[in-house]
């Protein structure tokens, strides 16, 4: 069982990211203390040579000074003996004393003075085969001696020779390696519980990430409910990631379940034409009144091209609202686009007994698709065709302010009903009585978000009907960065009838 615990640890990318980062930590942590200990070292190592070259300076001024008589040796040697005692050396076997010695090798009648431990012949050797100059101290190895001697001479006078200092301090080293076991103790205990911090605090960093991957694999499963759990507030990269994820996976499932609607809506719209379009066919083919027959085609025709207009439609409509709809934006005027349409559907208002009147005298320049505006407008005037009931007035209004152009319809008619004007630009919503398939409204919406721009619908107070509002951004203002929300629309409009001025430009009664 530790063993594939052991093995599932060594496959997570925690370990391997807290090793790198171990590594690092441990060679510039090593490098560090490397650099601590040879600051201490030398700082010893100056402390000892200081002492050498100044006792050795005190001794050559006593050589210098004192009478060259039968007591010149025994003054010389003890105050040698007292600068020796200062390290109190006692052996070289002793680990925890220091050894010093005293050399003068007369160069006169008088024998060379020695203090200093036993076995001086090495040492005496040792100093013979050394080269000194100036008042610096060096290392000199001598056999039988496991540290190396600091040492320092000095020449007493001409013709007096030169006497020597030197200094193992045992102190000194047992110091410094104390100080390296505690240093290599101190950096292995840093390093292993640096790596313990560093892999405790990647796998919970990594087991966030490892939760958005289960939730993406879920995705494949055709699972849209699962979700990353994230801080209410984002603070940290991880965090705004799970955020942006579940709002990834909200839009997703929500395009799923309106693809889902849409393709339940299309299907129960479709299968009434298409169930009468069999019939019709059957019935065609049965009779043999050629007139009839024609007359049953024709009107497979017909309902064929309500088909092809309600699919045209619902892809329209999914396509804008995706962002994906492909548009083919030149520069024109909203303006001369109202009088054409209009102009096209005076005939039609004629007939229902409406009053269709338009106001959109002064040109106003946008980037659009002119194909999808037209279409956007035949689909409110056809919807005030049916539904403003005759003898209606209606209005179409054109302004521009602040970079945008907003495209009016208000008629005097009945209204949305109460209950339909929450979603009535929703895909397949209409009422009781509509006759339509519920994408006019929708598609409408659709284009002006397309565009860049919005929509809203509300029904007037006084004297009642309903007013319809198209925002689309002109060469003044940018359409990636209009707002798509519909927004709560001014009440403080004017009459819903203006009166009679220079700037209708069609009337129809």
């Amino acid at each position: 069982m530790f063993s594939r615990i052991s093995s599932s640890f060594y496959r997570t990318a925690a370990w391997r990211l807290a090793l790198r980062s171990t590594i690092v930590f441990a060679g510039s942590s090593a490098l560090v203390f490397f650099m601590m200990y040879s600051l201490v070292a030398r700082a010893v190592r100056e402390r000892s040579d200081s002492w050498l070259i100044g006792e050795s300076e005190t001794l050559r001024q006593v050589a210098l000074t004192t009478p060259k008589d039968a007591l010149y040796a025994r003054i010389v040697g003890e105050v040698a003996e007292l600068a020796t005692q200062e390290f109190a050396f006692d052996s070289h076997d002793d680990d925890a004393s220091n050894t010093v010695f005293f050399y003068e090798n007369g160069e006169g009648p008088e024998p060379p003075l020695w203090v200093g431990p036993s076995g001086k012949e090495a040492i005496i050797t040792s100093l013979r085969r050394l080269s000194l100059s100036g008042r610096s101290a060096v290392s000199m190895t001598v056999p039988g001696w496991r540290m190396p001697f600091r040492v320092v001479a000095a020449d007493v006078g001409p013709g007096m020779g030169r006497i020597y200092l030197g200094l193992q301090d045992h102190a000194a080293r047992i110091m410094l390696a104390r100080l390296l076991l505690w240093f290599f103790l101190g950096w292995i205990s840093m390093v292993v519980f640096g790596f313990l911090i560093a892999v405790l605090g990647m796998r919970r960093t990594l087991k966030r990430v490892d939760a958005i991957t289960s939730a993406a694999a879920c995705i494949g499963t055709g699972d849209l409910s699962s979700r990353v759990a994230s801080a209410d507030k984002p603070n940290d990269e991880i965090a705004r990631l799970a955020h942006t994820f579940n709002t990834m996976l909200d839009r997703i499932s929500a395009s799923v379940n309106q693809l889902q609607t849409v393709t339940d809506a299309v299907a129960h719209d479709m299968k009434s034409p298409i169930t009468s379009v069999r019939g019709s066919l059957e019935a065609a083919l049965s009779t043999d009144d050629p007139n009839l027959s024609r007359e049953l085609v024709a009107g497979v025709v017909e309902s064929l091209d309500r088909l092809s207009e309600i699919v045209t439609a619902s892809l329209d409509v999914a396509e804008a609202e995706a962002g994906a709809l492909r548009l083919r934006r030149e520069p024109s005027d909203l303006a001369d686009l109202i009088h054409r349409v209009t102009e096209l559907y005076a005939p039609a208002f004629n007939e229902r007994r409406q009053t269709l009147n338009t106001l959109a005298a002064k040109p106003v320049q946008a980037m659009v698709d002119q194909r999808f505006i037209v279409r956007l407008l035949s689909n409110l005037l056809e919807n005030e065709l049916r539904y403003a009931g005759d003898g209606a007035q209606i209005m179409v209004i054109l302004t521009e302010s602040e970079g945008k152009a907003h495209i009016r319809i208000r008629d005097n008619g009945p209204g949305f009903p109460p209950e339909l004007l929450a979603h009535v630009f929703q895909r397949f919503a209409k009422g009781a009585k509509s006759e339509g398939h519920g994408l006019g409204l929708a598609f409408v919406r659709a284009v002006a978000l397309a565009h860049g721009g919005r929509a809203w619908v509300r029904n007037l107070d006084a004297p009642g009907g309903t007013e319809i509002v198209i925002e689309i951004p002109t060469f003044a203002a940018n359409p990636a960065t209009s707002p798509a929300q519909t927004p709560t629309p001014d009440r403080s409009a004017g009459p819903l009838l203006p009166e009679p001025s220079t700037d209708v430009i069609v009337t129809s009664s």
